[in-house]
């Protein structure tokens, strides 16, 4: 097993309690790089007639601190969770000197992190498995379903990051034009332009374009201020040119028409991040793929408001109910 003894460490804020049962290990992937990851497992979690794992997988700059209230709702539920920060963030090891830097050579890399907490984790998990990701997150488990139909029994994707909102088709041009030659250039560890060192405590609410939630908002800043290491900047040239490359390859009709997982996507009504458009098109060439709407939601639906939230676990729970059925809600 290639877990190491050590236990990472993780972070508390008032409003926002770690679940109890939490369990945090190390691991490394096949390159070396030393992941974080935290399970709430039956036994130590207090659950109660499981009903299977659902594993958690944030976007970018996220954390697992983050998802402290999602988990405990899942817990409630009666499954049990396992979650990792992607390299590059979280506590997970950073790949340049400067730790704010978003960055990742090629996805890849990422399906490595997924093959290593899979390979790590999930086994002593109990099935069914199903999973559930945001944003980056969404592009990387995209990709996993894939190149291996029977990893998960069901996955859910909130806005996905499966193509992205660059303005018109001018903007857009220039942007890819830019991550490739910033690329060849040697800038592929510098930030792109208007990207800094910032993280989202460093954000007002009032600038944010991530939630409508401004208590849910603040916990998030006060973590990252509890333990600043959580905090993640702007992307590089590099983190860039690597989320266009992962995009062009999954937005295929032939790819996407070679997943067979069962897929729910919710789309973010008011998301000005993710391209919908992309969002239609990988809904149609997946076979079976379901999509909702959630009207008035910024990007990150799973920490928006009450309202929106209620129409996320609704769709969620609906959904596992008839594709899991297994699971009875």
């Amino acid at each position: 097993m290639n877990v190491a003894l050590q236990t990472p460490p993780v972070v508390d804020v008032p409003h926002a309690p770690m679940p109890q049962g939490c369990q945090a290990l190390w691991l490394r992937a096949a390159d070396g790089t030393r992941l974080r990851t935290i399970v709430w497992t039956a036994l130590f979690a207090g659950i109660s007639n499981v009903r299977g794992t659902v594993f958690l997988f944030g976007g970018r700059t996220e954390y697992a601190e983050k998802y402290y209230e999602v988990i405990g709702e899942l817990i409630a539920r009666g499954f049990c969770v396992a979650t990792v920060d992607w390299r590059g963030q979280g506590l997970s090891e950073r790949a340049l000197a400067d730790p704010r830097k978003g960055h990742v050579g090629d996805y890849v890399e990422f399906d490595s992190d997924l093959r290593a907490f899979m390979g790590e984790i999930a086994p002593s998990m109990p099935r069914p498995w199903i999973g559930l990701a945001h944003s980056m997150g969404g592009n990387i488990l995209t990709r996993a379903m894939h190149d291996r139909s029977d990893m998960f029994a069901a996955v859910v994707l909130t806005a996905p990051m499966l193509g992205l909102r660059l303005g018109n088709r001018y903007v857009a041009a220039a942007v890819k034009a830019a991550a490739v030659i910033g690329n060849s250039i040697g800038l592929a560890d510098h930030y792109v332009p208007g990207a800094s060192s910032r993280a989202n405590d460093e954000v007002p609410f009032e600038q944010n374009i991530l939630t409508h939630d401004g208590a849910r908002y603040e916990i998030h800043q006060s973590q990252i201020r509890t333990e600043p290491a959580l905090g993640l900047g702007g992307a590089t040239y590099g983190w860039l040119a690597a989320s266009l490359r992962s995009i062009r390859k999954v937005l295929n009709a032939k790819y996407l028409s070679a997943i067979r997982t069962p897929l729910l996507i919710f789309q973010a009504g008011d998301d000005q991040l993710i391209d919908r458009d992309a969002l239609a098109f990988v809904t149609k060439h997946i076979v079976g793929a379901e999509m909702i709407r959630i009207e008035g939601s910024h990007h990150e639906i799973m920490i928006e408001t009450d309202d929106i939230r209620a129409q996320f676990w609704a769709g969620f729970d609906d959904f596992i109910a008839r594709k899991v059925p297994v699971l009875k809600i």
